[in-house]
């Protein structure tokens, strides 16, 4: 149990870090009001109730072991997914198609990203055994949480143009 005590903490902290982010993206999505007769508002507004307030994963979890980290990724892959077959499942108006297509895919595959950076984390605290491995692990651990950055900026744009938020509970 003792060497559990330094990999527990950093992972608390990231779940916090986490909890923060998905606390201040559920203030910041805004529902859009639809339009009667306004196929895209209609539709920005369906996935909006959908995706509006998403958690990254749906369960609490257990924290400490490769185990609990592999449930939390597999939680992080579902809850996306649950979303995004509630998504696939509203009409899309013609102009929105290939844009909503693609929006789609960047949350899948965010999701996956989400999953495998925080098995990742877990690994890398596990990992640190030596003091200058425990000193290196901070740096290590905010590189690792920024690996999803870039499609998170794809995905935001998308976001946009779609006029919906987030569907991964990432942010």
């Amino acid at each position: 149990m003792e060497r559990l005590r330094p990999i527990i903490w950093p992972m608390r902290t990231f779940a916090g870090i986490v909890a923060t982010a998905l606390a201040a993206a559920a203030l910041a999505a805004t529902p859009v009001r639809a339009a009667s007769g306004n196929s895209a508002a209609e539709y920005s507004l369906a996935v909006t109730r959908i995706c509006a307030g998403a958690l990254l994963f749906d369960h609490a979890h257990q924290m400490g072991t490769r185990a609990d980290a592999l449930s939390v990724a597999r939680d992080i892959r579902a809850s996306t997914a649950r979303r995004l077959a509630d998504v696939t499942a509203v009409s899309v108006p013609p102009e929105l198609q290939r844009i909503s297509s693609r929006w789609i895919s960047s949350q899948r595959r965010l999701a996956s990203l989400y999953a495998r950076t925080w098995v990742r984390i877990y690994d890398t605290i596990d990992a640190a055994r030596t003091p200058g491995q425990r000193a290196a692990l901070a740096e290590r651990l905010e590189q690792l949480v920024h690996v999803p950055d870039s499609l998170k900026l794809v995905a935001g744009r998308l976001e946009l143009e779609l006029h919906v938020p987030d569907c991964t509970g990432g942010r």
